[in-house]
């Protein structure tokens, strides 16, 4: 399930995923959260955080993330992704992204939200 989260500066798509990430968490809020970003902004950013109780996706969300990718591959221009485990997945998909892209850990957050609203990328 995607929650979608406040208090992120308005360029920001900041969610919280735990369960299962099914199609419909796609397709009823993420994707209308992006398109609805796009409307006043060239790129946006994307904050990823996978809950302690993030399960997986399903199959069907699979194909919903190729499908973003092809659509919106472009329209991101920083990501964070926040994780307490399977950090290794994360960073192997995270080379997928041609934007600037980092794992933190979930104790990192304060850290994460400096990189993702930093002007420039910091290594």
């Amino acid at each position: 399930m995607i929650e979608l989260l406040d208090g992120f500066s308005h360029e920001v798509i900041a969610m919280k995923v735990d369960g299962v990430l099914t199609s419909d968490d796609y397709n009823q809020r993420l994707l209308p959260a992006i398109e609805t970003k796009l409307k006043d902004h060239a790129t946006i950013k994307l904050w990823y955080e996978l809950d302690e109780h993030f399960e997986g996706v399903s199959v069907e969300t699979l194909w919903d993330d190729a499908k973003l990718a092809f659509f919106h591959l472009t329209d991101f221009s920083r990501v964070v992704i926040i994780t307490g485990r399977d950090a290794r997945m994360a960073s192997v998909l995270a080379c997928m992204v041609p934007c600037p892209v980092k794992v933190f850990e979930r104790d990192n957050r304060d850290a994460a939200r400096k990189w993702l609203t930093d002007h420039e990328v910091i290594e």
